[in-house]
């Protein structure tokens, strides 16, 4: 008898897509007792990673300045601590999201083609590898 997980292995990965750049990959992990695990998305781990990765790599290219945001309006998305974070950085007039002067319009794929096509794609490419562990698909999408 062989013990099987009940559930594969996942991957939670923000990114972000610049005209120039892409930012990430940033995956959502915690310390487990013996590898990262992954874990969900809540808004104190999304203001962190906007801290601690894209806030220092939009700095690091010189573009903080000129950058439009633009996230749907999922909960972690508009939880208080990341709109502070945004707005202490980018200002109110360049965030495209709820809680915010230019409210993101759900299911518009004017707005945001990468969400319709370009991720699509990217995912389609992802789920029809298979891979031996979390680390072979880590690798994969970065």
């Amino acid at each position: 008898m062989q013990p099987l997980p009940l559930h594969s292995q996942k991957a939670i990965v923000w990114r972000g897509f610049m005209a120039a750049f892409i930012v990430g990959s940033f995956f959502f992990e915690e310390i487990g007792p013996s590898d990262p695990v992954t874990c969900i998305v809540k808004g104190i781990r999304y203001e962190s990673l906007l801290r601690n990765q894209l806030i220092p790599a939009l700095q690091q290219r010189g573009c903080v300045d000129s950058t439009i945001f633009i996230q749907d309006g999922t909960p972690p998305h508009i939880a208080t601590a990341v709109n502070q974070l945004l707005n202490l950085h980018l200002g109110n007039d360049r965030i495209i999201s709820r809680h915010f002067p230019t409210a993101w319009p759900p299911r518009s794929p004017d707005l945001n083609p990468c969400d319709f096509t370009l991720c699509g794609y990217l995912k389609d490419l992802v789920y029809e590898g298979t891979f031996a562990n979390l680390f072979e698909l880590k690798n994969y999408i970065t």
